[in-house]
């Protein structure tokens, strides 16, 4: 199992960055290894451009789960209508690291 080094705060600044960067190319470390691995993926209704985001490191396969996120323009994103064996991008079984217990 990996270890948790970075807190959710850590987390949602590197997910903010790599939003920004979007629809181009992101280069944002992972803030629990420091890879260059991070993946986001967003799903939900595409004529909204709202829905839930999966952000997590391909390399330690850990990452943060947000239940309602605004996708930025450009973004790809996959729609809630699309059977999941039908999308494009898999979403593995990383480690979520919830909410810090303090916030």
């Amino acid at each position: 199992m990996q270890a948790l080094t970075a807190s959710w705060a850590a987390w949602v600044t590197a997910y903010e960055q790599h939003c920004k960067a979007l629809p181009g190319p992101a280069h944002t470390e992972c803030p629990n290894c420091g890879a260059d691995e991070l993946r986001l993926l967003f799903t939900g209704r595409p004529e909204q451009r709202t829905g839930y985001a999966a952000f997590w490191c391909g390399d330690c396969l850990v990452g943060i789960h947000l239940g309602h996120a605004a996708v930025p323009e450009g973004a790809r994103m996959e729609s809630l209508d699309t059977p999941v064996e039908q999308r494009a991008v898999r979403v593995p079984n990383y480690t979520m690291l919830w909410p810090d217990e303090e916030q």
